[in-house]
């Protein structure tokens, strides 16, 4: 099956055509706009870093984050991640892919773990336009991805690999930083003790 049968592929609102300037500013509500820094490697939303946005107009929902939206930069790395609750109701602007799945049908975390695959994002480098660096895939290629389809229970085994393996991969880099800060204060320390006993 392809992606476009279990799942609405669209990309991300254009910004500059909505945004209010100069003294529109005060005619709507702000919103929270995702930007190409809000996605991590290996595939982590920060929404802590999304920008302040004012449309001239009310926006519409299909263009704000939902949980297990899977969205996907179209340009290098081209990274894939899944919404959860926290990064839920954010704009989510044309540098980005969304892909909207029929849960019924396909796990998002299955689908995401398809996303992330070697071979898929060979088929993405072979489908830029323009350079390998610079070069943007577009949207209608994920339409036409290939979804193997195995049984649904199957495929939410695989997500739920995947996104304990991220839960991990998240404790261990926050233990790795909390340590290194526990060897830094303790460096230091040391030295102050060393330099009163001169």
């Amino acid at each position: 099956m392809f992606l476009s049968d279990v799942s609405t592929v669209r990309t991300g609102l254009v910004t500059a055509r909505k945004q209010a300037k100069g003294p529109e500013k005060g005619l709507f509500q702000e919103y929270r706009l995702l930007s190409l820094r809000c996605i991590k490697e290996p595939g982590v939303l920060d929404v802590s870093l999304a920008e302040p946005y004012m449309s001239r107009e009310l926006l519409k929902s299909d263009f704000f984050t939902k949980r297990d939206d899977i969205l996907v930069r179209l340009s290098a790395p081209y990274t894939a991640a899944l919404v959860d609750e926290e990064s839920a109701d954010y704009v989510v602007p044309s540098h980005f892919v969304i892909i909207r799945v029929d849960k019924s049908k396909v796990d998002p975390a299955y689908v995401l773990w398809i996303l992330r695959q070697q071979s898929t994002l060979k088929q993405i480098y072979q489908n830029v336009s323009g350079t390998v660096a610079f070069g943007t895939i577009s949207s209608n290629f994920f339409n036409d991805l290939k979804i193997d389809a195995i049984p649904l229970e199957k495929q939410r085994l695989i997500g739920a690999i995947l996104k304990l393996s991220e839960k991990e991969q998240t404790l261990l880099s926050e233990l790795a930083k909390a340590k290194a800060e526990q060897t830094r204060i303790a460096l230091q320390t040391a030295y102050k003790n060393l330099n009163k006993g001169k």
